[in-house]
């Protein structure tokens, strides 16, 4: 399922990426073209400036008749233009082409329409000069973009829009995944918790059948249920403490593997010719600083994992402790089936499982324990066909 749910992952990755690659050139190219429309449109219009100052200069003809003149040009090339002509007491007259203006007539009504108007078109495009006088410019020609240039920028704004929509979605999307994420692991935790609650629950159930029909000995049986009531308090504990911030104390980390190794010699049926030991007697017993409840987990669930792993009549699990000047590591071997190359950046992910049956919260938790909670690290060392290690990698805590 969790393979599944990451090719998911690299698929919307993928996905975002290329659309937010083709998003990026299509805005560039955009820009790039109305730019080049733009510098077109300054040559034009500076064409009929050129032709306009001339006839002001040589022709003396005024403004009207040069706007008859020009003006099929100028409506050809769709150009809303506004020209401006300061007058002597400061005021200015206004003649607009191909501007769409709520009022047909200049008044005092549409003066600041046309002002606003003027402001655009002078932030899209500088103004240009006709007639100067001492340098202060008396006429003036403001133009606004093309029809053509206009509808290129909508595109630009419709591109943003759509490379928002694409983050947005993308964000939702690793939301879900998240949040299904977390799922995986409450389910992986209910189903742990589920399963290692019902052995000795089962147990204390048939032990309370022989109470009632009066059969055994009840100071046996009172043992064994004092037995089971303490593994549920061991359970208890297990799932307290992971949720929280525990103690940690000086223990033997040689100790407490030995525990769990003879924890599991004593489950193993008798059928089983699976071996678990230590691959040599160690003097030193390795004191680290930790939680003995969750380190015992920790390393239970990847002994359990080996056991699964292990189809063979000749089953080998051995346990090796090395060290350096500052940390301790515990190096867990089996020769079981190994986990193949596809696999191995998966196996500590929760809800990720090579069983059809698994959980996948087992290595998951482990990782957590050592990790975060003891600010080690856990680790897939090496895996093949003969042989798969994991380590255990813990600060040294010297007596």
């Amino acid at each position: 399922m969790l393979k599944m749910f990451n090719n998911n992952i690299r698929i919307k990755f993928f996905l975002f990426i290329v659309a937010l690659f083709c998003s990026v050139i299509f805005f560039g190219v955009n820009w790039y073209l109305v730019n080049q429309f733009r510098s077109e449109l300054n040559k034009q219009v500076n064409t009929i400036v050129d032709i306009y100052h001339n006839k002001l200069i040589n022709d003396e003809v005024d403004s009207e008749y040069l706007l008859e003149t020009l003006l099929p040009l100028i409506n050809d090339l769709d150009i809303p233009m506004i020209i401006t002509t300061k007058k002597t007491d400061g005021t200015y007259n206004y003649e607009s082409i191909n501007v769409d203006l709520k009022y047909s007539n200049i008044d005092k009504k549409n003066i600041l329409e046309m002002k606003n108007i003027i402001n655009i078109m002078d932030d899209n495009n500088a103004p240009l000069t006709i007639i100067e006088v001492n340098g202060e410019a008396i006429i003036q020609l403001h133009y606004g973009d093309s029809i053509i240039i206009n509808n290129l920028r909508w595109i630009s704004y419709m591109e943003f829009a759509f490379i928002s929509f694409v983050i947005i979605l993308f964000v939702l999307s690793f939301s879900l995944i998240f949040s299904n994420e977390k799922n995986h692991i409450y389910v992986g935790m209910a189903r742990e918790a589920a399963h290692q609650l019902g052995t000795p629950i089962s147990s204390l159930l048939g032990w309370l059948k022989l109470l009632e029909s009066g059969e055994g000995s009840k100071g046996n049986i009172y043992a064994s249920m004092n037995e089971d009531v303490n593994k549920l308090k061991i359970i208890s504990e297990k799932f307290n403490k992971i949720g929280s911030t525990p103690i940690l104390k000086k223990i033997s980390l040689l100790n407490l593997s030995l525990e769990v190794i003879d924890y599991y010699n004593s489950k193993l049926p008798k059928s089983s010719n699976i071996v678990i030991c230590f691959d040599k007697k160690y003097d030193n017993l390795f004191y680290v600083l930790g939680d003995k409840t969750l380190l015992y987990w920790a390393i239970e669930n990847i002994i359990k994992n080996a056991i699964d792993s292990i189809s063979n009549n000749n089953g080998k699990i051995s346990l090796k402790l090395l060290k350096n000047n500052k940390f301790y590591f515990l190096d867990i071997s089996n020769n079981g089936k190994g986990i193949s190359r596809k696999h191995k950046n998966n196996i500590f992910k929760p809800g990720f499982s090579t069983k059809e049956r698994g959980w996948g919260l087992g290595l998951n938790l482990s990782k957590r324990i050592i990790n975060t909670i003891h600010k080690g690290e856990i680790s897939l060392h090496k895996s093949n066909q003969k042989q798969t290690t994991f380590r255990i990698k813990l600060r040294s805590r010297i007596s």
